[in-house]
């Protein structure tokens, strides 16, 4: 029952009131207001008859220092004079400000400044005159002064006289003011004390009438407050049993139902048992069948039963709750989402209201929520005891597993010592027979040596597939990142594949837009993405078909557009990883892959169907691969077939941008220089003219950096911008050697090394590629005399050409090279080759051995195995660095480790190169001894 609305007279009354005490307190502000300002004024008065004292106290003392200091001379005398004077003009100014409202007070103040200026002149003039030792002036101008004081002491008290009469003004008005001010309140407040009067009077007979509604709320509220303990209570008690006899205690804390019980519903045999009692007498019915009385009838019906002529005429029912006579009974369903639960059964003393009834059946709704909820909570509580037990299983599991990966890293490590090693023998002693070092062969020998060397090559590869995919996965791999042009890839790719495609009549296409920058990439790395798509789509093509290499620049939103289907199997990349993805599309004419094959696709060791595997060689291993090295890019990947079609593999690599400057030489970027203004002079003891050298290369700041580094050694230096043109100028101009980029526009580096080794006017030429590919083997196949790889310092250019006998005399002998290796065989086949190139080898077969033979011989050069026992070749490598008589011994790595990150920074700067015994060639071997050996006698001659 909502109170009665206010009578209109109230409202009237309750108005007239409200602007009464808005007038009082308007009245109060005035009041206040205008004492306030008086306040005020009085204030700045005072402030100003303060001020103008200080002035005149100021003076004083003023006139009193002047005295002092003409009687006794003393500078002391004359600064407190000085002082004060300061101090006066400041209150001088001060009493501008403060009359700035009084114009007359303002001329008062000037006239007195005006008067003081002239006597603090006196004080000056006096100064001079006793300083000066005038004493017979000085009287005159102490009647000066005396004449001035007499003359400012009315204005002062004109001023004074002023400001106390102002003051006096304001005194006696703001005394009659608050005179009327106080007759204005005090009728004010008796027309606020009648009018409250009459209100009390009709408002006290409005609330005895509210009183009985106010009774009503309080009830209401009071079942609010219960209703919500109960919620805290279903909140906060997780267990069934505790909730339950909380809630009959609560129900007994209305004081309507002093006895209550609980009968849970057992789902197996649908009775229902007792669980929870309050007040309940002993003989409590423990188990109701459902339909059984009226509790047993609430339960199955799932509606309240209320029952209230129980105790009227003396009637005794069996409810479950013994026999008792109540005034009332009420037993309500408990339930959640149409499952039973329960009932609760309570007895009250007296009847029960709608509203009684009404809080009794929100509660036991709530309750069925909250006994399901616990029911769910001690589910997952055994859930998580049962997690925590798999967890703690999972633990262990983990640390096993922990301990099988480094083993597995160990193995791997081991492994590809054992394997490379003995295939590294097979390999190189098959060369040394293949290329007659050992003797001459007959045709059948050769043959058969020829089988050997290529099928060791070809175990070799899968060995090296297995072990790079066995590392991606242990999470070995780390990427090394560096400045990349995706032309150099393609170009790279095309030319790997080549010879392959030509040898079949498969054309090759390469699609690149004209303004596709540069990005970061591990070159290597995605070198060999290409490559593997690039060989395994010229595989699958019949001869005369065609290949398509296209890259180009997508946005992420391009790449998340992708969708997987019968003919398509899609790799996306992580989800919003980068903005913008370099794609490697490569599609072919080939026979296609039908969709059940497409399904196992980039499975290690898989072919689309493995009859293939006799009819088209391979390891299983090159897509695997290329799907591996592009999620580690952190990239995604596509491929699309349809069965005698062909297809179309896409791969995403994230665009990094790169960095805003080059990287130096060091850094593995590309280096840039702009053309100098005139070339340097030749460095000294150098010819003047010690031959011609031939430049082709179609980057003029890349040829520009190699005509200042070949013209200080006081070459000259003739470059070209392309193939065709570098092959008639090298016939007409016979350099002395030929610089050749790799990647040149029409004919190619390699097809131009190629043809400069087949005719008989250039082939006599030595020839040093420099280029971004990293490609020795095929230069060195092709005829090249020495490979450097881009970034070229000057230093690696000069030791390329003293290597092939351009700079002085050859070292005599050809050097001593010093082999370390504790496999025997890997030692006589590297002395092997190096003998047969005229170096005098030496021999280490561990790294003690080689440490002490270093030191006793002082070999020119050190090839260097990195595993072996005891004593490693990273221990050797710090011996030699640590010692000023073996520093400067140039140390070439020839391993079958696999080199990480780490390997490679802790032999930074300390060896000249890192050969891998998997890619293990001989004249690679012979030229970077010769490189080493050029570069230690150009120091050692610098």
């Amino acid at each position: 029952m909502q109170p009665a609305a206010l009578p209109r007279y109230t409202l009237a009354g309750l108005l007239v009131a409200a602007t009464a005490v808005l007038a009082l307190a308007g009245v109060a502000w005035r009041a206040a207001e205008q004492t306030l300002r008086a306040g005020n004024f009085v204030s700045h008065t005072h402030a100003v008859l303060g001020t103008i004292g200080l002035a005149e106290s100021d003076l004083y003392r003023a006139e009193a220092a002047h005295r002092a200091f003409m009687i006794s001379r003393q500078p002391d005398y004359r600064r407190e004079r000085e002082q004060q004077v300061a101090a006066l003009r400041l209150r001088l100014d001060e009493a501008l400000q403060l009359t700035a409202d009084n114009a007359q007070q303002q001329r008062r103040v000037d006239e007195l400044r005006r008067a003081l200026a002239e006597r603090f002149e006196l004080y000056r003039d006096t100064q001079r005159l006793i300083e000066s030792g005038q004493a017979v002036a000085i009287d005159e101008r102490l009647d000066d002064g005396a004449r001035i004081i007499a003359a400012v002491q009315p204005m002062i008290a004109a001023l004074q006289d002023e400001e106390r009469r102002l003051l006096a003004g304001r005194q006696d008005e703001e005394r009659k003011r608050s005179v009327r001010a106080g007759w204005t309140f005090g009728a004010l407040v008796a027309a606020v004390a009648l009018l409250l009067t009459y209100l009390f009077l009709r408002l006290s007979r409005d609330a005895r009438a509210r009183r009985a509604a106010e009774r009503a709320v309080d009830e209401e509220r009071r079942y609010d407050a219960l209703h919500h303990r109960a919620l805290t209570l279903f909140n906060a008690e997780p267990e069934r049993r505790p909730m339950l006899e909380q809630t009959l205690e609560l129900l007994a804390d209305t004081g309507r139902f002093p006895v209550a019980a609980f009968y849970e519903h057992d789902e197996w045999s649908g009775a229902l048992r007792a669980v929870a009692a309050r007040g309940a007498p002993a003989d409590l019915k423990p188990l109701v069948a459902r339909g059984d009385g009226p509790l047993g009838e609430a339960a199955r019906s799932g509606r309240p039963i209320y029952l209230d002529a129980l105790g009227a005429d003396g009637m005794a029912l069996e409810t479950g709750l013994a026999t008792l006579k109540p005034a009332a009974l009420l037993l309500c369903p408990v339930g959640h989402q149409g499952r039973q639960l329960g009932v609760l059964a309570l007895a009250s003393g007296q009847k029960l209201g709608e509203r009684d009834r009404g809080f009794v059946e929100r509660l036991a709704a709530q309750l069925g929520v909250a006994l399901h909820n616990a029911a769910q909570l001690e589910g997952l509580g055994l859930l998580a005891e049962e997690l925590r037990e798999r967890g703690e299983d999972v633990a262990r599991k983990n640390a096993q597993l922990e301990r099988a990966s480094r083993l597995k890293s160990e193995f791997l490590a081991n492994m590809s010592h054992e394997l490379r090693t003995p295939l590294n023998a097979v390999i190189g002693f098959s060369e040394i027979l293949r290329d007659g070092l050992a003797g001459d062969l007959s045709g059948e020998q050769s043959e058969y040596v020829g089988d050997i060397y290529h099928s060791g090559r070809h175990l070799l590869a899968l060995i090296n597939d297995i072990l790079d995919l066995s590392k991606i996965e242990a999470g070995q791999m780390d990427l090394e990142l560096d400045r990349v042009e995706p032309a150099e890839l393609a170009a790279s790719g095309i030319a790997m594949v080549r010879e392959r495609a030509a040898l079949h009549r498969i054309a090759l296409r390469d699609l690149l837009p004209a303004d596709l920058g540069p990005l970061c990439l591990d070159a290597r790395r995605a070198k060999q993405i290409v490559h593997n798509l690039l060989s395994n789509a010229v595989k699958f093509t019949p001869d005369g078909g065609t290949v398509t290499l296209a890259l180009r620049a997508v946005s992420a939103q391009e790449v998340a557009a992708q969708r997987p289907g019968d003919d398509t199997r899609l790799f996306p990349p992580p989800a919003e990883s980068f903005e913008r993805y370099l794609e490697i599309a490569v599609s072919d004419t080939g026979i296609g892959i039908d969709a059940g094959a497409l399904r196992e696709l980039f499975q290690p060791f898989m072919q689309a169907d493995s009859s293939l595997g006799r009819q088209y060689q391979g390891t299983g291993l090159g897509l695997t691969m290329v799907q591996r090295l592009v999620e580690l890019h952190g990239g995604g990947l596509m491929a699309r077939s349809v069965p005698g079609e062909g297809s179309r593999f896409v791969a995403w690599l994230p665009w990094r941008e790169p960095a805003e400057t080059a990287p130096d030489a060091s850094s593995g970027g590309a280096v840039w220089a702009a053309a100098p203004a005139a070339a340097p002079a030749p460095a000294a003891g150098a010819d003047a003219h010690p031959g011609t050298i031939l430049v082709i290369e179609d980057d003029p700041r890349a040829a520009s950096l190699v005509r200042v580094q070949l013209e200080a050694e006081g070459f000259r230096v003739q470059v070209v911008h392309g193939g065709e043109r570098g092959l008639e100028t090298a016939a007409a101009l016979q350099p002395r050697a030929i610089v050749l980029d790799v990647l040149l526009p029409g004919l190619d580096g390699w097809n131009t090394l190629a043809q400069l080794k087949e005719r008989e006017a250039t082939r006599h030429i030595p020839v040093v590629i420099v280029s971004i590919t990293d490609e020795p083997r095929r230069g060195f196949a092709l005829g090249a005399a020495q490979v450097l790889v881009k970034p070229v310092t000057q230093e690696d250019l000069v030791g390329a050409l003293a290597a092939i006998g351009l700079l002085g005399a050859p070292r005599p002998g050809g050097g001593r090279v010093l082999v370390v290796d504790d496999d025997p065989k890997a030692v006589t086949m590297v002395c092997k080759h190096l003998q047969s190139a005229g170096f005098v080898p030496l021999a280490a077969f561990g790294g003690q051995e080689a440490i002490d033979l270093v030191r006793r011989e002082k070999p020119d050069a050190v090839v260097l195995d990195l595993m072996m026992p005891h004593v490693s070749g990273f221990d050797v490598v710090e011996q030699l660095a640590s010692r000023e008589d073996t520093v400067d011994i140039p140390v070439l790595v020839l391993t079958a480790k696999l080199i990480s990150a780490q390997d490679r920074e802790l032999l930074r700067g300390r060896v000249q190169r890192i050969m891998e015994k998997a890619a293990f060639q001989a004249t690679t071997l012979r030229a970077e001894v010769q490189r080493a050996l050029a570069k230690k006698d150009r120091r050692r001659n610098a």
